[in-house]
């Protein structure tokens, strides 16, 4: 406005579409996560799973303030999505979170707090403290996958070069760092009521949940595109109208 420079008032907007795009990518992970966390919790206490109590509190903590961090830097300051300029204006009052979205991420996050219940379910005969590890390392995933995943509504998550982005491969890989280690260092064992998983193919097993998480999640997305491709397709020319003459 101040140089007379419209390429400044192009950038501008770039720049303000980006900050609000990332906005809406974190809060679809944290909005995603924090129903998983309440399913779990009221999940837990129907089926009197882990003692109606999924989560040590020191667990929650872990996730909520460690875990979930680098999650979120990586989506603050992530790269502007493709095609950002070439958006339609959004609609003053639209909301940040659209009814169809809300619906989406509350189900996945249903399949959160169910995947994390039923392997707690499962370890709970092996003893506490292994079923509670199950659940942290299990959820901890989960909140991954979706990080992953928010970074965009519709693109895979194969397709945006994160293992180029240094600092998103970073970011990512601090999380999965800081689930690995309340497992495996004695004294964040102690105080957060966990135990080890070496062996036995537990880690495979909560492996193999965040991958079909993310899997369906692809499925989603998939679908998606598949139905905004057809939206934005051009309607199909309308052939003239044969005249009587030549009847």
């Amino acid at each position: 406005l101040t140089d007379d420079n419209f390429a400044t008032i192009v950038k501008a907007v770039e720049y303000g579409r980006a900050l609000y795009d990332n906005l809406s990518k974190y809060i679809r992970f944290q909005m995603t996560a924090l129903v998983a966390f309440i399913v779990s919790y009221l999940g837990a206490a129907f089926f009197v799973i882990a003692g109606g109590v999924p989560f040590a509190p020191m667990v929650v903590l872990w996730v909520n303030f460690l875990v979930q961090v680098p999650i979120a830097i990586a989506l603050g300051y992530d790269d502007p999505s493709p095609g950002l300029m070439e958006r339609k204006p959004r609609p003053l009052k639209q909301p940040v979170l659209t009814r169809n979205q809300w619906i989406r991420l509350a189900f996945i996050g249903v399949l959160m707090a169910i995947g994390t219940l039923v392997l707690e379910a499962a370890y709970e005969p092996e003893g506490a403290m292994i079923a509670n590890t199950m659940g942290f390392v299990v959820f901890s995933l989960f909140n991954i996958v979706i990080g992953l995943s928010s970074r965009s509504e519709t693109d895979t998550v194969f397709n945006r070069e994160i293992i180029s982005d240094r600092r998103q491969l970073g970011l990512f890989g601090l999380a999965l760092l800081l689930t690995v280690l309340p497992t495996e260092l004695g004294f964040l064992q102690n105080r957060m009521e966990l135990t080890s998983l070496a062996g036995d193919y537990k880690w495979l097993t909560c492996i193999a949940f965040a991958i079909v998480l993310l899997l369906v999640i692809e499925a989603m997305k998939f679908v998606l595109r598949r139905m905004r491709s057809r939206s934005d397709a051009p309607a199909a020319p309308v052939a003239p109208a044969t005249s009587a003459s030549n009847a």
